[in-house]
């Protein structure tokens, strides 16, 4: 899965809260294999709609949405009301 969000009114306050508790719940998740995120920074110097992109990898779809479904899932997707953000999306792919 791959969640972009929005440039935020306040990048501070987004990215505290999402150091330490929205990653810090993120992470909890039965069955993550891999986890990382990072605030955008375009190649050519320009500004960017996109702030921050995280990647949560699961086995399968199917362990993703069980994943979302558990205790950690629906408390990781309760504080998203939480973290200061001005939209967000969310993606999923499967390796080519």
């Amino acid at each position: 899965m791959v969640v972009t969000y929005n440039q935020p009114q306040d990048t501070v306050a987004f990215l505290d809260h999402y150091r330490s508790s929205h990653a810090v719940k993120a992470s909890r998740m039965p069955g993550l294999q891999n986890y990382t995120w990072g605030v955008v920074e375009p190649l050519d110097g320009s500004e960017s709609d996109t702030y921050l992109v995280a990647q949560l990898s699961f086995e399968s779809k199917e362990q993703l949405l069980a994943a979302m479904a558990s205790p950690e899932g629906m408390e990781a997707s309760a504080d998203m009301g939480e973290l200061p953000h001005d939209g967000f999306a969310m993606h999923t792919y499967a390796d080519a």
